[in-house]
């Protein structure tokens, strides 16, 4: 089963959305709203999660931490509906180890 990591600036509806499909779902504004993405990185590293974010930085970042999925949202419209249909799609074949997915 997949584990996820969802990043402050992910809107809460794609928790629900995944919570709902029986996803282990954790959100870093519940954990520490003032984690860094380094300590995103590491928590989602230790726990097998992938995480979700619309920070570009993680780019940059996870290409240095290649055991670290990230599925990067970058839509031009900040509508949690979008971020959800684009999960769905690839959500059958997301596995561990993928490395990073953007979703645009």
């Amino acid at each position: 089963m997949l584990k996820f990591l969802i990043d402050n600036n992910v809107p809460k509806s794609v928790s629900v959305f995944l919570k709902a499909k029986k996803y282990d779902v954790k959100l870093v504004q519940d954990l520490n709203p003032e984690m860094t993405d380094l300590q995103v990185i590491t928590l989602a590293r230790r726990e097998s999660r992938i995480i979700l974010s619309n920070d570009k930085d993680f780019i940059a970042l996870c290409l240095g931490n290649t055991d670290v999925d990230t599925v990067l949202f970058s839509y031009l419209s900040q509508s949690a509906e979008i971020r959800i249909t684009g999960l769905k799609k690839i959500l059958p074949e997301l596995k561990n180890g993928f490395g990073i997915a953007v979703l645009r």
